[in-house]
């Protein structure tokens, strides 16, 4: 892991605050209709439109917990840049953005044993402890990024 100091957009997924890249945030919308289409993974929610371009969007509480979400008035889609292409992230709540000093970041001791790629560390600020992710690894993994690609490509 570098040393630098991250500068991350804080979200609420259930009861836990996780933490993205803000160089990879294009913006943050506010719940929309989804339209769904058939054979996508459980937690690929659908497709909507946002500035007009067709982005998939993917629940996050389901991809990471596998509970759907159920969405409130604080429920966001925050719209991130990966490999290129957008892609709508639903969460229950965007909170923040904060630089995250490196060293306050660590890697908890029982995830040695299991390798979660998309895991950058757990930084503890204050009384917060925030999952801090890497978003295209976290998407690799619960989610079939080329399908989400071909999908946008093919509308």
């Amino acid at each position: 892991m570098s040393k630098q100091d991250y500068k991350m957009l804080i979200f609420k997924v259930g009861q836990e605050e996780y933490g993205v890249n803000i160089n990879q945030v294009v913006s943050i919308e506010r719940m929309q209709p989804i339209t769904s289409y058939p054979k996508r993974a459980p937690h690929v929610l659908g497709v909507t439109t946002v500035r007009d371009v067709v982005t998939p969007v993917v629940d996050l509480r389901a991809a990471l917990t596998g509970v759907e979400l159920q969405p409130t008035d604080d429920t966001r889609i925050v719209i991130v840049q990966v490999e290129n292409k957008t892609v709508g992230l639903v969460v229950d709540a965007a909170t923040d953005v904060l630089n995250i000093p490196a060293d306050t970041i660590q890697q908890p001791n029982l995830l040695q044993t299991r390798e979660i790629s998309y895991l950058i560390g757990i930084s503890k600020l204050g009384e917060r402890l925030l999952i801090l992710l890497e978003i295209e690894k976290l998407l690799e993994d619960t989610t079939n990024l080329d399908e989400l690609k071909e999908m946008t490509e093919a509308l």
